[in-house]
């Protein structure tokens, strides 16, 4: 038997539930109420993609309203800055939505939870986004990844200057045309995967991006250019998750990266720097770096809310887990793991201050449980 994880046991499930449509990516609601999962559906024989946002409630998943959604979802965002009541979806169709969400509600008006304040078309609508992220400094930037390789930076504070109705999917849709929204000058040779801001000094002008194409970049925020890369030297597979140091993690480390990769491996580094304040330019090697194979795509990192140097991963084929970066060690220590009740891709999780939550693609598997 493959090994899956270096513990003897693994970590019990509180709640488990079945969602409609494959679930893709979840965010839980800072009141620790809800729980927004976004569903990515395939009809099979139209080739169209569509999805959902479903509103579970907490504890006990039980399902109060889902909102359909023209394009699939595949990454939901909820903005950590003032009330954390700006929420964006990025979809299968080039289109990015931007929804207020209302706390002042309960399980009898849930429908009046979310209200749809703009639709942004992004890319064409045949190309996916495949992450969105906002900007930890500038409350209303926010970067999206696509399947074409391109990243973009949109601000949705800008009063809207063009709608357009066109036909997605033999759907009559009308949505803003961001199509020439800022994109940045380097691009991937296949799909970009997840892209990163900076989030302490000396990063705050530096966008990270990972591609499929093995390629880790980081590009000047202010100028769109590239700053720095280095393709293939790192990763021997997909780039597909990035977590930069902030002020609730790793802040010791302010010029370190923790990388994710469908190579199995999660990834520390250090990137050189020229001076104090800027990535050395080029494709220099990094310094310092330490993995670890978690049998498993890593796929998504998610910070605890309590602890600096933990991450809830979720590893694809191979459940989720808990890791501990040992920076003085240069390890990655496994602390927890879920399997049981995600037998196929996980590609969703989110961590609050009561309890994690987690779901797998395939098996439509929602769960719930807690860290020891």
């Amino acid at each position: 038997m493959q090994e899956i994880s270096d513990l003897r046991e693994e970590t019990i499930v509180e709640y488990q539930a079945k969602t409609e449509k494959p679930p893709c990516c979840l965010q839980i609601l800072c009141n620790n109420k809800y729980i927004l999962v976004g569903t990515y559906d395939l009809n099979k024989n139209t080739g169209f993609r569509n999805g959902s946002i479903d509103i579970y409630e907490y504890p006990g998943l039980t399902l109060l309203h889902k909102i359909p959604t023209y394009g699939a979802i595949l990454d939901l965002k909820i903005s950590s800055h003032g009330d954390r009541s700006i929420m964006i979806t990025a979809h299968s169709t080039g289109n990015l939505m931007v929804w207020k969400i209302n706390y002042d509600i309960s399980s009898f008006n849930v429908t009046e939870m979310l209200t749809l304040q703009a639709n942004y078309q992004v890319f064409h609508s045949d190309t996916l986004i495949t992450s969105c992220h906002f900007s930890p400094l500038e409350p209303q930037l926010v970067l999206c990844t696509a399947t074409n390789g391109k990243t973009k930076l949109l601000r949705i504070d800008k009063t809207p200057c063009e709608s357009t109705t066109r036909i997605v999917q033999d759907e009559k849709i009308t949505s803003i045309n961001a199509l020439s929204c800022d994109t940045l000058e380097s691009q991937h040779s296949l799909e970009c995967w997840i892209g990163e801001f900076g989030k302490i000094s000396p990063l705050t002008n530096v966008v990270f991006t990972g591609g499929d194409d093995s390629k880790l970049i980081a590009h000047d925020l202010r100028m769109k250019n590239e700053i720095w890369s280095n393709e293939g030297r790192i990763h021997q597979a997909g780039v597909v998750s990035i977590k930069a140091s902030s002020e609730t993690f790793r802040v010791s480390a302010p010029t370190s990266l923790i990388t994710g990769s469908y190579d199995d491996h999660i990834r520390g580094f250090d990137l050189r720097m020229l001076g104090k304040d800027q990535i050395y330019p080029g494709k220099m090697p990094v310094l310092n770096m330490f993995e670890k194979e978690l049998h498993g795509g890593v796929w998504r990192l998610c910070e605890s809310p309590k602890d600096m140097n933990r991450l809830l991963v979720c590893c694809m084929y191979n459940g989720a887990k808990i890791v501990e970066v040992e920076s003085d060690k240069k390890t990655f220590e496994e602390m927890q793991y879920v399997k049981k009740g995600h037998d196929s891709m996980c590609y969703g999780g989110d961590w609050s201050s009561e309890f994690i939550a987690t779901c797998s693609f395939y098996d439509n598997s929602l769960q719930v449980w807690h860290t020891l």
